[in-house]
């Protein structure tokens, strides 16, 4: 199943702590990172090209990522607004939508209830930790036996990279990745340099508001 899920999804997942069903690292940093995960998506769709230098959405369908359709809903109404501020508009309902698909698909459970629509003490224990340690697994093979990770892999891994989250690749596997390997991938040699625009657009964007929120 976690070829099923989204690279938001798949970065909330990784990012809860199993049993207390809260965020590890900075909620502000995953945010941010599900938010470019949004993007990316658009682009894995088909629904994001490149014109003048800017990315722009394209194609009449709807893509299948709900959090993906925020953001081009976003881009579309925003035409004037940077890449970093579509990530900060963004992200909050990009969280949202990850924790509703996790949700929805059985991984998580949410327990306690929300304020406002704010998260509030709503909590998501994982509830599937198969489907959990097999993510986990795949990012082992990945970043310490050498396998060649797919697109999403890779986009997955340069979005942790570049968010600060680099913690959550290996938890709880006790294998540290070899000097390099993490670094080759996440700043796009291989298969990562072949997403091309979107990815070294996003990924941009995602280290410059990082570094601007002094996180």
């Amino acid at each position: 199943m976690t070829e099923d899920l989204t690279i938001g999804e798949q970065i909330v997942l990784l990012a809860l702590d199993e049993e207390a069903g809260t965020l590890r690292e900075a909620p502000l940093r995953v945010s941010l990172a599900v938010s470019a995960a949004a993007l990316l998506e658009l682009s894995f769709s088909g629904h994001l090209t490149e014109r003048d230098g800017a990315l722009v959405v394209a194609g009449a369908s709807t893509p299948a990522d709900p959090a993906a359709v925020a953001m081009a809903e976003h881009m579309q109404s925003h035409p004037e607004e940077t890449p970093r501020e579509w990530l900060l508009a963004v992200r909050e309902q990009a969280l949202d939508t990850a924790y509703k698909g996790l949700s929805g698909k059985r991984l998580v459970r949410e327990h306690g209830r929300r304020v406002l629509g704010a998260f509030g003490s709503v909590k998501y224990p994982v509830t599937n930790l198969s489907e959990l340690g097999a993510l986990r697994g795949r990012l082992v093979a990945v970043l310490t036996q050498g396998q060649d990770p797919d697109e999403r892999t890779a986009a997955l891994i340069a979005v942790l990279h570049h968010a600060g989250l680099q913690a959550v690749l290996l938890q709880g596997s006790g294998a540290e990745a070899p000097e390099g390997r993490l670094t080759a991938i996440a700043e796009g040699q291989g298969t990562a340099a072949e997403l091309g625009d979107a990815i070294r657009t996003t990924v941009a964007a995602l280290t410059a508001v990082i570094a601007s929120s002094a996180l």
